[in-house]
């Protein structure tokens, strides 16, 4: 009779350890990070918000023209409220309206944001489907000769960290189309004329570049513009500090095709 109840009070104290263990891991799961903070914007909010991104891409565009290094910086609020506008910024480069936005519902997402901590990004998405926050956290790692890398360093539901194997396939998946969608709108025919200048493009497909080797083979971080003399930059490293992601930018030599 003392092993019996020896053993039934063993199993009634696992069972109870094991519901235990379910209820920690719900409520690490259904956790909202303190960081993640989208932005939410009315239609005029987001025609802003795009005029914004925009201007500070001409701002990188025209620094990369004097040829001479230079840093160009950002914030969360910029990246965020951008983010929250990235259906209307496809749209004036040439993109399809809602193209985004449909991109996102298949997905079952929602109120992408961005954190910038410790050199690190962390980007961050809501699951519409399980409402919880599902972030990926990035790091930038320059090394010679003139490469950059973009590490995925891990991935979380809530606070809950997931093992990489288990999401590699859907990350994967959503990169492919990201790159597709950035390339498509590089080479949109129909963009906003404020936003026009071929340059953006360039831009755009650099864009593509950083998100396709997000855990892949590190890539040449280049950019060269169409116009005038084809001048070329080089991102030579990336600072994040303080809720700001800084690009360390310097000249890449001779015209695009000079080696």
């Amino acid at each position: 009779m003392r092993i019996r109840r020896a053993i039934r009070k063993t199993l009634l104290t696992l069972t109870a350890l094991a519901a235990l263990g379910g209820v920690v891991l719900y409520l690490l799961a259904s956790w909202v990070p303190g960081d993640y903070r989208p932005a939410r914007l009315g239609r005029d909010e987001r025609h802003l918000a795009t005029r914004h991104f925009y201007n500070r891409v001409f701002d990188f565009i025209n620094d990369g023209e004097t040829v001479r290094p230079f840093t160009w910086s950002v914030d969360e609020e910029w990246l965020n409220r951008s983010l929250t506008s990235m259906d209307e910024i496809a749209y004036q480069r040439g993109g399809e309206r809602g193209q985004v936005l449909r991109l996102m519902e298949r997905a079952r997402l929602a109120e992408p944001a961005v954190a910038l901590r410790d050199g690190e990004m962390r980007l961050m998405v809501r699951s519409i489907e399980h409402d919880k926050v599902l972030s990926a956290t990035l790091r930038f790692d320059f090394s010679p000769p003139d490469r950059m890398e973009v590490r995925l360093a891990g991935t979380r539901i809530g606070c809950l960290p997931v093992p990489m194997f288990l999401v590699r396939e859907r990350v994967e998946r959503l990169k492919e189309t990201i790159v597709q969608r950035l390339l498509s709108a590089a080479e949109g025919d129909h963009a906003d004329e404020a936003v026009a200048d071929p340059r953006t493009a360039d831009v755009g497909k650099v864009l593509a570049g950083v998100v396709a080797a997000i855990d892949g083979r590190p890539i040449d971080p280049v950019v060269t513009w169409r116009l005038h003399s084809r001048k070329r930059v080089r991102i030579d490293r990336i600072d994040i500090t303080d809720g700001k992601l800084n690009l360390h930018v310097v000249p890449a030599g001779g015209p695009a095709g000079a080696e």
